[in-house]
């Protein structure tokens, strides 16, 4: 079971990921997979499952790496929108992987 805490930290995981993905390819070779592309693919696969909307917000803020108010000005929406959007997405991800466990 998965915490919406940890849901947080997994996020900001796969933000620094993609923010960094050059340097984790050119590593597989000398150094081998990081741990993060399991959680990467799990949350890849979870978010197909999602509304445009979450899934939209999903790919801006932590695949795109944008921040709020960046994300707000791409996609048309507020800053707050985006938030509360987000927060909805933590929500998504925690229903998503602890369906099983109910």
């Amino acid at each position: 079971m998965l915490s919406t805490n940890q849901i947080r930290k997994n996020l900001e995981d796969i933000r620094y990921y993609y923010g960094r993905r050059d340097m984790f390819d050119k590593a597989f070779d000398s150094v081998g997979k990081s741990g993060i592309l399991q959680i990467v693919n799990m949350y890849n696969q979870a978010i197909c499952n999602a509304s445009p909307k979450l899934y939209e917000i999903y790919v801006a803020l932590y695949v795109k790496c944008c921040t709020y108010e960046f994300a707000a000005e791409e996609l048309g929406f507020s800053v707050s929108y985006v938030y509360k959007t987000n927060r909805k997405l933590v929500t998504f991800f925690f229903n998503e992987f602890n369906k099983e466990a109910a």
